[in-house]
C-alpha cells in the first residue's frame, strides 16, 4: 500500500472535516472515496473495458462506504432513536451504578478503558467512561467519526477487534488515533423492545485476542447494564409511555 501527503488551505480543510465528520468518517477517508469516484468517472467516460464497475460500487468495495451507509440508517431509525430519548440517558449526569458496571467490566478482563455508550443519530455520548484521555474524559462523548461502537449498535451483536489498525471495518476511524483504541471487545445494550440503544464496552491499547470467557463476563456486564437501563427508562417514564411498553399497550 502507497501513501501520499495532500495539503489543504484552512477554508478547505475546515469544509473537508465538517462534510467527513457529518458523515462519521475520517478526513483520509473521505478523500480517498472521492479520488475513487473521480477514477471511476475517468474510465467511464473513455469506455475502458476493465471499468466494470459503477462509480458507487467502486466507492463501496474500497471503502466500505455501503456498510457506513447501513450504519447511518441503524442509528437513525425514529423507533430507537425515540426508545433512547425515553431512558434520558444523553447528556445526563453520570450515575454510580453505570460507573460500577465499567469499573467491574475493565476489573474482569483487565483493560484499561471501560465504557457504557449511548448511541444518538449524530455522535456517542458515554454514560459512563473508565480510563479516556482528555478531553474525552471531560467531554463525555465524540463525534462518530471517534466510534466504534456505532458498529456493534448497528450491527445488533458484539463487535471483536484484536488490532483495530488492521481491520478494515475501522482502520480509518479516528479512534485509533485520539482515544488509543487498538483492541475492543463492545456488546450491543439491547431493550426487552429490541432497541440497541449503545455499547458495554472495554478498550486495549495493545493488540490483544479477547478469549471466549472475557467475552462471556463482557456479555454477564452487559445484561446488568440493560437492567439499569430499564429501571432508569421506568422512572422517567410518563404514564402513556408506560403503558405503551407494556407487551399488550396496556
Amino acid at each position: 500500500m502507497k501513501a501520499t501527503t495532500v495539503r489543504f488551505g484552512e477554508d478547505l480543510w475546515a469544509m473537508l472535516d465538517r462534510e467527513s465528520s457529518r458523515l462519521g468518517v475520517s478526513a483520509a477517508q473521505f478523500v480517498r472515496e472521492a479520488t475513487i469516484m473521480r477514477l471511476g468517472m475517468l474510465a467511464g467516460s473513455r469506455g475502458d473495458p476493465d471499468a466494470e464497475l459503477t462509480i458507487a460500487d467502486i466507492a463501496a468495495r474500497a471503502s466500505g462506504r455501503a456498510r457506513f451507509d447501513e450504519v447511518a440508517k441503524a442509528l437513525a431509525e425514529p423507533g430507537r432513536l425515540a426508545a433512547l430519548h425515553d431512558t434520558a440517558l444523553l447528556d445526563s449526569a453520570p450515575e454510580e451504578p453505570f460507573d460500577r458496571l465499567a469499573r467491574l467490566a475493565a476489573r474482569v478482563v483487565n483493560a484499561p478503558v471501560a465504557l457504557v455508550s449511548a448511541l444518538a443519530r449524530d455522535r456517542q455520548f458515554f454514560k459512563s467512561c473508565l480510563g479516556l484521555p482528555e478531553p474525552w474524559a471531560t467531554r463525555r462523548e465524540t463525534p462518530l467519526s471517534h466510534s466504534f461502537c456505532q458498529h456493534v449498535v448497528a450491527a445488533r451483536e458484539p463487535m471483536i477487534v484484536s488490532d483495530a489498525r488492521s481491520d478494515e471495518r475501522v482502520l480509518d476511524n479516528l479512534a485509533i488515533r485520539d482515544l488509543g483504541v487498538i483492541a475492543y471487545l463492545g456488546v450491543p445494550l439491547i431493550t426487552r423492545q429490541g432497541h440497541a440503544l449503545g455499547t458495554l464496552c472495554v478498550i486495549d491499547h495493545q493488540p490483544r485476542i479477547w478469549t471466549d470467557d472475557e467475552i462471556r463476563l463482557i456479555k454477564d456486564v452487559a445484561a446488568a447494564a440493560v437492567t439499569e437501563i430499564t429501571l432508569r427508562g421506568d422512572q422517567h417514564s410518563t404514564p402513556q409511555t408506560a403503558a405503551s411498553k407494556q407487551p399488550n399497550g396496556g
